[in-house]
């Protein structure tokens, strides 16, 4: 649709209420109808900005073509496959320079779209392959995505602290099962967020504003990290079995001190996100600190009990991993505050 400028008088309509009109050339393009809802945005000039709330079902579908042969690696397509997600694409065309599709590449495809929330396989041939993303992206609010990645990364945190203390191994493998689902989550906010900086429109559905994106992706990436780091625990844990956790136990109740701690952290997390509260963003800094230093006591006390035995390094990989948590819930902390401090009034009284 060409670019449209028109003067039009504002009118009176009741008492006190003003209007002025839509350009019709406007409404029959993008199909809007009486009933429907549009957002308005006051910007900075003072101008609005006028958008159809249903902006997603009028854009245009995003498609892409990939071409594989029979050598094309299977993390490669599975990598290009999962950036299209991200950036939006809605459908992924993926045929073979053979007459029949590799079995490692019809695998690779079918992993993909168990791993992508939204993602089908809608058409199939011998040589051809469809992905299409059956998701709607102003359907979902960014601040529950991030909330229920908390939540996973918690119940993360406290597996592993109660199969440390009841040896309970399937607990660990919930913990990998976890990590996918933050993964999954993940990627359907980094995809949400893409859509939200091409259709503005969807801003007040998904409750974010724009200023927030940047944050809120930092956030959901800062996430993944806490429970990629949680699930290398898990996975030490099981290859090294009960021998590693018994030595563990040796400072169990500081151990304890540090996983409750974590859990704090991410409760916490959670109601900042939810609250305009800056003394709360700041304290989770400060708990974010206090985790740090437990954590180095508990390494301490395990470097004096066990010296520099074999048992002491698998340790010391797992307390590695712990410090990787850390850094990154330092991160989602500071993102966090910066939100907080954006949402306060003009005026911060400290």
């Amino acid at each position: 649709m060409s670019a449209l400028r028109e003067i039009r008088r504002v009118q009176k309509f009741g008492k006190s209420t003003l209007m002025v009109s839509l350009p019709a050339e406007w409404v029959r393009a993008i199909g809007l109808r009486p009933g429907d809802q549009v957002s308005i945005d006051v910007l900075d000039d003072v101008s609005i900005r006028i958008s159809p709330l249903s902006a997603a079902k009028h854009r245009k579908e995003l498609a892409t073509t990939i071409t594989v042969s029979r050598s094309a690696p299977e993390s490669l397509l599975g990598r290009t496959v999962y950036a299209l997600y991200l950036l939006g694409v809605d459908r992924i065309e993926v045929s073979s320079e053979e007459s029949v599709m590799p079995e490692n590449i019809l695998r690779a495809l079918k992993s993909a779209a168990k791993t992508l929330i939204g993602v089908e396989i809608t058409e199939y041939s011998p040589s051809r392959i469809v992905l299409q993303v059956l998701i709607d992206s102003s359907k979902y609010s960014a601040t529950a995505i991030i909330n229920r990645m908390l939540e996973l990364v918690k119940t993360m945190f406290e597996y592993i602290e109660t199969y440390i203390a009841s040896g309970a191994v399937h607990l660990l493998r919930e913990v990998q099962e976890l990590e996918v689902e933050v993964d999954r989550l993940n990627a359907l906010i980094a995809r949400q967020l893409v859509d939200l900086i091409r259709h503005r429109g969807l801003v007040k559905q998904t409750e974010l504003r724009d200023v927030f994106v940047t944050e809120y992706r930092s956030i959901a990436k800062g996430i993944e990290e806490v429970a990629d780091s949680l699930s290398e625990i898990a996975e030490i844990m099981l290859e090294r079995g009960p021998a590693l956790v018994e030595k563990m136990r040796r400072e169990a109740s500081v151990l304890s001190e540090c996983m409750d701690m974590a859990v704090l952290i991410v409760d916490r997390l959670t109601k900042a996100l939810g609250q305009e509260d800056l003394a709360l963003a700041n304290e989770l800094l400060d708990l974010v600190a206090e985790y740090r230093g437990h954590f180095k006591k508990y390494a301490d006390l395990m470097h004096r009990s066990l010296g520099l035995d074999e048992m002491y390094l698998s340790i010391k990989d797992v307390l590695e991993r712990f410090a990787v948590v850390s850094k990154s819930l330092e991160s989602i902390a500071e993102e966090v505050f910066d939100i907080n401090v954006w949402k306060s009034p003009e005026t911060i009284r400290i």
